[in-house]
């Protein structure tokens, strides 16, 4: 049971473990900071849930229950989720979405009904940008948390401005040597080495409208810290058609749960006895992206043994500059979310922001 607190945050992640991490250590930084902030993490059911997946997100939640703190799943209709399931699988996820706005809508008012609550804000995730219509309802605004980096974002950004609502096709272009001049890099990048939402229509449609949506909320929390990605984080920033951003990461979860660690931990070193030495190694390459519809692919370890090599090897200057650049970024990432640290000053900025709300917006049921 939460204790009482001036003004209320509800933060509605997306229905993947990968997000629910990152959510629940910016939340906890969030109450850690300000006792006067209390929250609620609405949680939207995954459908056809193994009981496996189940455990590890209680387990997450259990361990980071917090006074001012409260996490709240959402009923779910199986039967429902299995029908939308058959007739949309393409967008089911976005559908999904969708079918969880009146869940969402009645614990809100439910949470309002009895006078005292003030809510400062609805915080989504990236993927969970058509909530922010129901905050509207409430006529209190969104932000969103974006789970991935400032150079993502600022390249969804100038994308769907580049064409505002449409993709920019790039398809045609992804298997030949053309580049592009993008926000956050200093170097021309190969069309063939962005992201694969970006070299695929259905996936980039979605994307683009996604990064319409975000140019609506008041602020947009993003799990990376300013020196990590200073030109990345410096484009958004002087951009007066982006939101407010606040670099708050890095958000790293610390394994309580020795036991359910161990557990999978074992079953990953049966399956790798099985194989040839030295033989595989697993890339996610749609990580940053979600836990949903995730491909893998495997690669030899030989060959990411002789690429780290070329890049790392001693006696290389251009390997030199990176192993010296990566311990600085390692040593900075310890401090910036300390006090006077940029992140640290970054989350007090969005606290202010979130207390300012309570005074000038009012909110209906």
């Amino acid at each position: 049971m939460k204790t009482t607190a001036t003004v209320e945050l509800v933060f509605i992640p997306s229905p993947g473990m990968s997000h629910l991490v990152s959510t629940v250590e910016m939340v906890k930084q969030l109450v850690g900071r300000d006792h006067r902030l209390s929250i609620t993490v609405l949680i939207m059911k995954r459908p056809f849930d193994k009981s496996k997946a189940s455990s590890s997100t209680q387990s997450l939640l259990l361990t980071a229950a917090e006074d001012r703190l409260e996490f709240v799943y959402l009923p779910l209709d199986e039967a429902a989720a299995a029908e939308l399931q058959s007739k949309v699988p393409d967008n089911f996820m976005l559908e999904f979405i969708e079918m969880n706005k009146q869940n969402v809508r009645d614990h809100v008012r439910t949470m309002v009904s009895a006078g005292s609550t003030r809510i400062a804000g609805f915080v989504v995730d990236v993927f969970c940008t058509p909530m922010m219509d129901v905050a509207a309802e409430f006529g209190v605004p969104s932000y969103v948390f974006f789970t991935s980096n400032a150079t993502i974002l600022g390249v969804m950004f100038h994308m769907e401005n580049l064409s505002p609502g449409e993709y920019v096709d790039l398809t045609e272009l992804k298997d030949s040597d053309a580049e592009l001049e993008l926000p956050g890099f200093v170097n021309p990048v190969p069309v063939k080495m962005l992201p694969a939402p970006f070299l695929d229509k259905e996936f980039g449609s979605k994307f683009m409208s996604i990064a319409k949506r975000m140019r609506e909320t008041k602020g947009i929390m993003v799990n990376t810290f300013e020196e990590l990605e200073s030109s990345a984080v410096r484009f958004l920033a002087e951009n007066d058609k982006v939101p407010p951003v606040y670099p708050v990461g890095p958000l790293i979860q610390v394994f309580n749960n020795k036991n359910e660690e161990e557990e999978e931990a074992m079953e990953i070193m049966k399956w790798l006895d099985n194989q040839p030495l030295s033989s595989v190694i697993k890339l996610d390459y749609k990580k940053d992206f979600g836990s949903d519809n995730t491909k893998v692919m495997l690669v030899t370890a030989e060959e990411i043994d002789i690429g780290i090599r070329k890049l790392m090897e001693g006696g290389n200057a251009c390997g030199e500059e990176i192993k010296r650049r990566v311990k600085e970024m390692s040593e900075t990432s310890k401090v910036v979310l300390v006090e006077g640290g940029s992140s640290y000053n970054s989350v007090g900025l969005l606290i202010e922001d979130f207390m300012n709300n309570v005074h000038t917006h009012s909110m209906s049921c």
